[in-house]
């Protein structure tokens, strides 16, 4: 059966008490399964009572994935396909990282760059510029980290021409997560994963976190009035237009060993240019 189908199947079948039932039937790892909620909730076509559904569904097991590790690499906009991505600088942090120890990384979103709809080329054009870019991302992303990933702006795009990322990136070492929006536990800490994806409705602002790790700026900030610490741009890209920033570009750690301090590095600078505590809560 092809997967678009299965997943109408099970998004079809799926009610408030079948989750892990359906999950055991289809032998389907919890990953796969949230994806099939990012999936029935992005169709235009499901019905309202059944969006309710999705909807609670994503909110009672969006954190079950729990992570143990004491550190983290957070990257972020590596817009692999673009003429300005840098297999340089994700190589360099992926050996940084494994210098320290750490082996997982959290990426919030644009993976990939996609194409401007509107450019003088015919549909079959794109959808081959498209899966070239797939192509480059398998070529230049290191192996020896483990990757949750969320979809941003840019990689929903792919979906417009009917390609399907979850299929074309995943692995046991890539793991996405949902698009445009996903909360995980790390440690004694919750945390929402986030990249500007309109229309999105997985990652509703009410819900309970401690800190948001937000992609799409290109630029380390924290803002403190949303608890949110935005992540510079694994690429040679600048900041977007409408920031103020200007650390592109970077990546980041995260530790839990000592209350939640994330710093972040600069490539240019060569050394860490934002840093941020936050105490272990009670």
């Amino acid at each position: 059966m092809r997967k678009d189908l299965k997943y109408k199947e099970i998004v079809k079948r799926l009610t408030l008490e079948n989750f892990d039932i359906l999950k055991e039937e289809y032998n389907l790892n919890h990953n796969v399964m949230l994806g099939i909620l990012d999936y029935g909730l992005h169709d235009k076509d499901i019905f309202e009572d059944k969006r309710k559904i999705l909807n609670k569904l994503k909110y009672k097991y969006q954190f079950s994935l729990v992570l143990k590790d004491s550190k983290y690499g957070i990257m972020s906009d590596t817009h692999i396909g673009n003429v300005k991505d840098s297999p340089y600088y994700i190589n360099k942090s992926s050996r940084l990282l494994e210098q320290a120890g750490i082996n997982k990384v959290l990426h919030t979103g644009d993976i990939l760059d996609s194409y401007d709809e509107r450019c003088d080329l015919t549909q079959d054009e794109l959808i081959n510029l498209h899966y070239k870019q797939i192509v480059r991302f398998h070529d230049i992303w290191p192996t020896n980290i483990i990757t949750y990933a969320i979809l941003g702006n840019h990689d929903t795009k792919f979906k417009r021409l009917g390609i399907d990322l979850y299929k074309e990136l995943s692995s046991d070492t890539f793991i996405i997560l949902g698009a445009g929006g996903a909360y995980i536990k790390c440690s004694n800490y919750k945390l929402l994963l986030e990249h500007n994806v309109p229309s999105s409705v997985l990652v509703p602002p009410h819900y309970n976190y401690d800190l948001i790790l937000k992609g799409h700026s290109h630029f380390f900030k924290f803002k403190e009035n949303r608890n949110a610490f935005r992540v510079a741009s694994c690429s040679n890209l600048q900041p977007n237009s409408y920031s103020f920033g200007f650390y592109a570009p970077g990546f980041a750690t995260l530790s839990t060993t000592d209350g939640l301090v994330i710093e972040g590095y600069n490539f240019i600078k060569d050394e860490t240019v934002h840093t941020l505590t936050l105490k272990i809560k009670d």
